[in-house]
């Protein structure tokens, strides 16, 4: 399906006129795929940091954390609200926006001398990260023609995995030569480029020619994000809260998702697109981009456990083994998003999932006295599949939905990716420790020196469990293949019928 924008004639009809026709996709692409990987880094880079952050500003432990959640709570919080945004007033004006948001923000982070402002700082540089995230994929799908959509998306992808698994990496050499303030400001100079290299690269954004402009689904917001909220702060910190308040703080939140879909199925312009889960192949898609994120995220938080711990490798040679992660990504995102426009995005999707699967399995039974050369090879194994899989994944979402919502559908993949990313490390958490407290008969919920077998155990339990997600988002996909061959003899016997 083309998602050209289509030049129509009558002034009445709510369309859009493109600006531009000749413009460089690959410098475009460029310039959204650094700031695709800036916005991911800022995620991940700080965690590193935080030791040296909570003794400079005096606060403890449980406070500085909100210098890290600040920036995902917000990211997730508006990441859907500039989807939307995007999709009305135009896809590159908030792209554009959310680099200058993200880089402002980053400065003053550099600069905040007390702990509120630098929790203030963070919300900023999420709700700018957000803002670029939401629309970078829309931007690439409508400027990229099908038999390229898949590479463009493959190399996107892999700068956001790039991001998320080079932040450790980066910020320990940054702190280790300069302060803590030098995570946040290297961002700038950065994004300073990135807003640059938009201008004159990015097209212009098509405007409606009619007099009337969607109008923004205000009531459907305002319920959305608290409910979405709730929903993060019981996936996050739910484990941390006494049972009574997360128990209130779940069924708000669920309460309020209720009230959102009754809301935004009576919206003539909604917010959510609920009418899209309707389209069967879009939601297998989707959901299965949710069970791999949640692999993702677990695998991501647990194996440096199980190296440091079970493994006993100091953390210097944990971080080298753990570079086969983004390193396997970034060889296969392109490789499997340029197979894609070949073959179809369904096949390298389906081996992406197989390998992955077989590949967490392999992790899962790793033995303690495995060498590096084994347990390198064993994570970039896994690797190659989580990397095949997530550019023909992309390519399947974006391409399951019409020009008009594209933003949306953009906005839901960043949405999901970082709603499953959290999801694996609180669920894979507690697979580890609620299996290792099952077998020792007592609340376990750290690692116990003298009971190895014990981490062994739940780390090869909560694996397998999560190995089974992935299978399910390959029978899934498969069903996505099946019900989509299935649209199109439809379509086709449709246009037979009226032909006749």
């Amino acid at each position: 399906m083309s998602h050209a924008p289509i030049l129509q004639d009558n002034p009445d009809t709510q369309t859009k006129q493109v600006k531009e026709k000749h413009y460089n996709r690959w410098a475009i692409l460029f310039t959204v795929a650094v700031m695709s990987f800036m916005s991911t880094l800022d995620s991940s880079i700080i965690n590193v940091a935080l030791p040296l952050m909570q003794q400079a500003l005096s606060v403890d432990g449980t406070a500085i954390q909100l210098v890290s959640s600040a920036y995902l709570i917000s990211l997730c919080m508006t990441v859907l609200v500039f989807g939307r945004l995007g999709d009305i007033f135009g896809k590159v004006r908030f792209f554009q926006f959310g680099v200058a948001l993200f880089t402002v923000g980053s400065l003053l982070c550099g600069l905040s001398t007390t702990f509120p402002m630098l929790v203030i700082s963070r919300v900023l540089q999420g709700v700018g990260g957000s803002s670029a995230l939401a629309t970078n994929m829309g931007i690439v799908t409508e400027i990229f023609p099908a038999s390229e959509r898949g590479r463009a998306l493959g190399i996107v992808s892999t700068f956001i995995s790039l991001g998320l698994m080079c932040g450790p990496v980066l910020g320990g050499v940054l702190i280790a030569y300069f302060p803590w303030e030098a995570i946040f400001l290297i961002n700038v100079p950065i994004g300073v480029i990135a807003f640059g290299a938009g201008v004159m690269t990015l097209p212009r954004d098509t405007a409606y020619v009619s007099s009337e402009r969607p109008r923004f689904d205000v009531l459907g917001t305002l319920v959305f994000i608290p409910a979405l909220f709730c929903l993060y702060m019981v996936i996050s910190s739910g484990a941390a809260m006494p049972m009574p308040l997360m128990l209130s703080v779940l069924g708000a939140g669920l309460a309020l998702f209720v009230l959102c879909i009754v809301v935004e199925r009576r919206a003539d312009m909604p917010l959510v697109r609920v009418s899209l889960f309707r389209n069967s192949v879009f939601t297998a898609n989707v959901v299965t981009m949710l069970l791999v994120f949640c692999g993702v995220g677990a695998t991501e938080y647990l194996i440096p456990f199980f190296l440091q711990n079970a493994c006993e490798y100091p953390s210097d040679i944990a971080g080298i083994l753990l570079t086969a992660i983004p390193i396997a990504m970034a060889v296969l995102g392109p490789i499997s998003g340029a197979v894609a426009d070949r073959v179809g995005s369904t096949k390298p999707c389906l081996i992406g999932l197989a390998i992955y699967a077989v590949g967490i399995i392999c992790v899962a039974f790793l033995p303690v006295n495995a060498g590096v050369v084994q347990i390198y090879l064993t994570i970039a194994f896994m690797s190659v599949g989580s990397g095949l899989f997530q550019s023909p994944n992309n390519s399947l979402v974006m391409g399951a939905v019409e020009e008009n919502d594209l933003g949306f559908a953009g906005s839901l993949v960043s949405l999901i990716r970082n709603m499953g990313m959290s999801l694996g490390v609180s669920g894979g958490t507690a697979l580890l420790y609620g299996h290792m407290s099952y077998l020792a008969q007592r609340p376990i919920s750290s690692y116990v020196p003298d009971r190895p077998e014990l981490f062994e155990a739940g780390f090869s339990f909560a694996l397998v469990i999560i190995a089974v997600g992935v299978a399910l988002g390959f029978i899934l996909t498969v069903l996505g293949a099946y019900l989509r061959r299935r649209q199109r003899q439809d379509a086709m016997k449709s246009m037979s019928v009226e032909h006749v």
